[in-house]
């Protein structure tokens, strides 16, 4: 009878585990951190024109075309980010060619605070970014 309860309770950890893994932390891409603390992973990041928010492409198919994706108010994201792998960054590509480079950025209402290395920060109008690409 023991024995059917430890296989019963494996089973079920087993049964729960098994979403933990759909989110594996290695997948490279934008790692967004909420104020509640709670962290999201995207492949792409889009910001709406029109109402502001944050349009995160979670899961792509195998064509590139978003799968599933997720809506996020500027003000409940804390800080954008690259994946943990050193050799991951974000490409910030400005209107008139220029680029930045960077593991981090921050949103301050309508600008972006892109941390370049550890103590210096440049702040870039969203009306001045282009587009927001993960570069591996």
């Amino acid at each position: 009878m023991k024995i059917k309860i430890v296989l019963l309770l494996i089973l079920f950890a087993g049964a729960f585990a098994q979403p933990a893994v759909a989110q594996d932390s290695s997948q490279t891409g934008f790692v967004i951190t909420l104020k509640n603390g709670s962290t999201i992973r995207s492949r792409t990041l889009l910001r709406d024109e029109a109402t502001g928010k944050l349009h995160l492409t979670m899961t792509e198919t195998s064509g590139g075309a978003p799968k599933s994706f997720a809506m996020v108010a500027m003000e409940d994201a804390e800080s954008i980010r690259a994946s943990a792998s050193d050799s991951d960054s974000i490409r910030i590509k400005l209107r008139g060619g220029s680029e930045l480079k960077c593991k981090e950025f921050g949103l301050a209402g309508d600008s972006v605070s892109v941390k370049l290395g550890s103590a210096s920060r440049v702040d870039v109008k969203w009306e001045q970014i282009e587009s927001i690409t993960f570069a591996p």
